[in-house]
């Protein structure tokens, strides 16, 4: 089966952005020092070379609707089920932090993070993190359809895409549908 990596950070580019929305808010709420932070976007992704080096077969973005309807589009291209560990997606603090705060889903908002499909996650997310970029070896496409949450107390499944957590921030957007 193939393996699914993650690289970069779910949630971020939705972050940086409702931060920018919300920014009398987040400079109100947290230290001057703490506040920046939400407002920085990472390093670098990957280039071509380098995820061809990595053993990178397919490497789709994951942006609007955010990682978990990347993967959902994924699984249903190709017709296959999935087994995804959420606690495995790399996320920064700050998203876990924006995302409580305005009660959204950091695995359902825009994101600055590729999905990578590759026959070997574990070779995958070393030849990445040697080189500074997060990278985590998350899960696997399987035979069938389910597609599976795997680390929570219950069994849960992903379902079709909703539309990108930055629309509840974004009036204007409010009812935008999902791309499917």
């Amino acid at each position: 089966m193939t393996d699914i990596v993650l690289a970069g950070f779910a949630g971020e580019d939705g972050a940086v952005r409702i931060a920018e929305i919300k920014e009398q808010e987040i400079r109100g709420r947290f230290r001057a020092d703490c506040a920046e932070r939400f407002f920085r976007r990472t390093g670098v992704l990957p280039d071509e070379e380098l995820l061809r080096k990595a053993g990178a077969e397919t490497v789709i973005p994951a942006e609007d609707g955010g990682v978990l309807a990347a993967l959902y589009r994924i699984a249903a291209e190709r017709k296959c089920g999935l087994r995804l560990r959420l606690r495995d997606i790399p996320v920064r603090q700050e998203t876990v932090e924006l995302c409580e705060l305005y009660r959204l889903n950091p695995y359902r908002l825009r994101s600055r993070c590729m999905v990578i499909l590759t026959p070997d996650g574990g070779y995958t997310e070393e030849i990445l993190r040697e080189r500074g970029i997060p990278a985590r070896a998350a899960g696997r496409l399987t035979d069938g359809l389910d597609k599976v949450i795997v680390d929570k107390e219950e069994t849960e499944y992903l379902n079709r895409p909703e539309p990108d957590e930055l629309y509840r921030i974004l009036p204007e957007a409010e009812n935008k549908p999902a791309d499917v």
